[in-house]
């Protein structure tokens, strides 16, 4: 593997699971691949997650913990409740980009828990046209490392620089400045689009593929609105978020003080292009 593609997946991984990563070419097995873990833990600390060709068109995504990683599998087996549930819907987020997902020892996707370093995900994704090519493997990486890392950050509860002070999903806080505004949660907006992906709920547009490097616009959109809120509360980026483009997110808030909803938009786009 080049040093342009092990840049390049450290990119999208960085910029996806809001974390500092590592990115090194991996040798071990019978084809090259590449193996990221979290910066601040090493490879030996915590949680390592790689990526190889294998097959003809196929990429093999695995995670396993470094040998010295018992303190992180402690911390993780501590995490409360809530991030365990947005931790396995980002899981089961990795897994749908595959063909199939094994959680070992003999574990499934809606019970699975990290109790030893015996823990391990393998996803097979299917359809890669060309394995080894950069692109695909960013797009690989987008679809099932970016989550599958997410999830792993979730339970070790890192939070980045820009997050530090703010307590889990919480949105809605009042702040004041030259204006009150509500704070939104960077975190949730992370998770989010690890969950969902960068799809538009609404039109299904993608603005990276019709963009390219200028696509990074993708938008999270609250279905209770935050300006809405007596009162800060945690919003559940599995369930209370969902990725809009901008078009569709400016539509969706022309209806005030209650916003259309996804359906209602959807129905409206229909209604208007029939």
């Amino acid at each position: 593997m080049t040093p342009e593609r092990t840049s390049a997946l450290k990119s999208v991984l960085e910029r996806g699971v809001g974390a500092g990563v590592e990115v090194q070419t991996d040798t071990s097995g019978a084809r090259s691949g590449l193996t990221a873990f979290f910066a601040d833990l090493g490879a030996n600390n915590g949680p390592v997650v790689s990526i190889f060709p294998t097959g003809l068109r196929r990429h093999r995504v695995t995670l396993g913990f470094g040998r010295f990683a018992r303190q992180c599998i402690d911390q993780m087996q501590d995490a409360p409740a809530e991030r365990m549930t947005v931790a396995r819907a980002l899981l089961r987020r990795a897994a749908a980009a595959g063909s199939t997902c094994t959680i070992a020892p003999r574990q499934d996707l809606e019970t699975w828990v990290v109790t030893s370093a015996d823990f391990g995900v393998e996803i097979i994704v299917p359809d890669v046209r060309e394995p080894a090519a950069e692109e695909e493997i960013a797009r690989t990486a987008d679809a099932v490392m970016v989550p599958l890392m997410a999830t792993l950050a979730e339970l070790i509860g890192y939070e980045d620089a820009e997050t530090e002070a703010v307590e889990f999903g919480i949105e809605g806080r009042v702040t004041m400045g030259v204006v009150t505004r509500r704070e939104r949660s960077p975190r949730n907006r992370l998770l989010c689009l690890s969950i969902h992906g960068h799809r538009c709920a609404v039109c299904d547009l993608e603005p990276e593929n019709l963009y390219g490097e200028a696509g990074s616009i993708i938008e999270v959109h609250h279905l209770e609105p935050v300006s809405n809120l007596e009162s800060p509360r945690p919003y559940d980026p599995a369930t209370d978020l969902v990725p809009l483009c901008p078009n569709c997110h400016r539509a969706v808030h022309t209806r005030r003080p209650v916003p259309w909803n996804v359906e209602e938009l959807k129905e409206l786009r229909q209604h208007a292009g029939a």
